[in-house]
């Protein structure tokens, strides 16, 4: 079973849409092995670069989105962490009969609590410290406590039948 057996498309579209807009990241929907089914909104200019090159989006995404997913499989609960490059990523796992059948993820936005990790980022994506730096300022803040509340939400109503 996959998420797209319990929703339309065009339903998990406006639910993304939704989470998109509350979280101001872009949000995706997963099978429960992580693998993609569709996204939402435009990525920022600094996790648009990261995500361009292949060694950044393995060291940089993977690595958290693989270590996310294991504790959600096991908690069937939201979780919140930031990624090595210091960015927020959500993930707000889709339960069915006590068991994982996807998630909904966002990603991108700076924490109010975490510092970019320019160097790690610069090294990994092959970009100047410089260049980090300039383009995650059109990065977004978020607060951790803030999205906690949204992601809490959303699970509640993915929750409900």
């Amino acid at each position: 079973m996959t998420p797209l057996d319990l929703k339309t498309k065009e339903e998990w579209e406006a639910i993304l849409n939704q989470f998109a807009a509350d979280t101001r990241m872009t949000a995706t929907l997963t099978d429960k092995m992580g693998n993609h089914l569709l996204s939402v909104g435009e990525r920022y200019p600094l996790c648009a670069a990261i995500r361009e090159n292949e060694e950044a989006l393995t060291f940089i995404c993977s690595q958290t989105n693989t270590a996310m997913l294991a504790v959600v499989t096991k908690t069937l609960q939201p979780e919140i962490d930031i990624c090595e490059a210091g960015l927020i990523r959500l993930v707000v796992p889709v339960v069915r009969n006590g068991l994982l059948v996807g998630q909904v993820t966002a990603c991108g936005a700076a924490s109010n609590d975490e510092e970019v990790n320019s160097f790690f980022v610069s090294k990994e994506a092959g970009i100047s410290e410089e260049k980090v730096l300039e383009l995650a300022q059109d990065t977004p803040f978020g607060s951790e406590e803030e999205l906690q509340q949204v992601c809490a939400r959303l699970f509640d109503e993915l929750s409900r039948k």
